[in-house]
């Protein structure tokens, strides 16, 4: 199968084309391919995003992919940019446009475009893909926009739709500067570490069990909204306070009121039960197997 993964660098696009390159031919697009140091001996490459992907309309032409999956998104990977309004602008038009290019090629792929929990935007219950969309900061809104115009699209043009939305993902190779690898970096350093209330219940899945679902879902030709999660509810301070035993750190833990967001939600924890008729029963990782791991690539950087 011919795959072209946008956003090929990130965390959750190289780790999906680590898992997948040996059964699949990859076509990577991103800026920069560190991340894919290990494979690129064994995938096609081009340097580009998707504002200058035009460029290589050839390449992409000839390779004939017969999945899309669209990773690439710029901003939100802080706080800052998931609530300025230029999520939009920086998006949506480049990710309409390659909507229109892959409509375009001879043999039209199948779409599958990563979304987000921040879709959905506030509940207190674990969230099920049937639940009503009402983002409140505007990342969630600008992934919600491309997904209802991606969907129309698709549908509209025959091509077959799927949309990802993961529950907090974390592993080795994540953006450092997010929450479990920032304090993981902080606690081997034996800093102290200062933080909002951290008074949340989240879902908090391993990204290698993320990247065998999606597989899963593609083998299986699944369409459709699904989410990708754990099903787990994990209280933020009990998983903090993993982080600090699993590293033996001396680091201190401050809990700050003052810092907390105001459109942060309490609750961020999905269902996967639609997954789960999908794919079968999950063998998923525990979250201490998990930060184990995470903290060992840590240590071994």
């Amino acid at each position: 199968m011919n795959i072209l993964v946008t956003g090929a660098n990130g965390f959750l696009g190289s780790s999906f084309i680590k898992s997948s390159f040996e059964k699949n031919n990859i076509l990577a697009l991103s800026e920069h391919n560190n991340n894919l140091s290990n494979v690129l001996n064994n995938i096609k490459y081009i340097s580009s995003n998707l504002k200058h992907y035009s460029q290589y309309y050839n390449d992409i032409c000839n390779f004939e992919p017969d999945i899309v999956i669209l990773f690439g998104w710029a901003g939100a990977n802080s706080y800052k940019s998931v609530n300025d309004i230029n999520q939009y602008y920086d998006n949506i038009p480049y990710c309409i446009d390659f909507l229109n290019f892959i409509n375009k090629l001879k043999k039209k792929p199948k779409f599958i475009g990563i979304g987000s929990f921040a879709e959905y935007g506030v509940y207190n219950k674990q969230i099920t893909e049937s639940n009503y969309e009402n983002p409140n900061n505007f990342y969630g809104l600008t992934k919600l926009m491309y997904k209802k115009y991606s969907e129309l699209f698709c549908f509209q043009n025959n091509i077959d739709w799927m949309w990802i939305r993961p529950c907090f993902i974390y592993g080795p190779n994540d953006v450092k500067t997010r929450l479990i690898p920032s304090i993981i970096q902080k606690c081997l350093k034996n800093e102290n570490i200062e933080l909002d209330e951290c008074d949340k219940t989240i879902d908090y899945l391993y990204i290698d069990d993320f990247v065998y679902i999606l597989n899963k879902l593609i083998e299986k030709n699944a369409s459709g909204v699904h989410n990708i999660c754990s099903g787990n509810q994990y209280y933020l301070r009990n998983v903090i306070d993993l982080i600090v035993k699993l590293t033996n750190s001396n680091s201190k833990i401050i809990y700050n009121k003052f810092l907390n967001r105001t459109t942060n939600n309490n609750v961020i924890c999905g269902n996967n039960e639609k997954i789960k008729k999908i794919i079968g029963e999950l063998q998923l990782l525990c979250i201490d197997d998990g930060i184990k791991k995470t903290i060992r690539f840590y240590n071994e950087k």
